[in-house]
């Protein structure tokens, strides 16, 4: 898994395991079969494709989009979206989202 402690122009296309330290600029896409840690900050929305996992102790300031991938979500997102049955999005009691929708 590849360590990203920089800013990124979004949109940005996630293609490979990262762990994100710093920030996309703007939107970002997680590619079917990587994996995102994100600590860091996504300044748009962040869509999550069928078989990719995103696990977000970070931010999202806009909304998250599950396309039938796994979300595990213990930090902050403006909102969560499953668009697909198997989307899988589990959000902890101390995570803070302002909608789900």
């Amino acid at each position: 898994m590849k360590a990203i402690h920089d800013s990124i122009e979004g949109p940005f296309a996630i293609e490979e395991d990262i762990a994100l330290y710093g920030t996309i600029t703007g939107a970002a896409t997680l590619r079917s079969g990587f994996r995102l840690i994100l600590h860091g900050t996504i300044a748009g929305s962040l869509t999550v494709e069928r078989g990719s996992r995103a696990i977000i102790h970070g931010t999202v300031a806009g909304r998250i989009f599950n396309d039938g991938g796994r979300v595990d979500l213990f930090g902050m997102a403006d909102a969560v979206a499953n668009s697909s049955l198997d989307a899988v999005t589990v959000i902890d009691p101390g995570a803070h989202v302002r909608g789900r929708g």
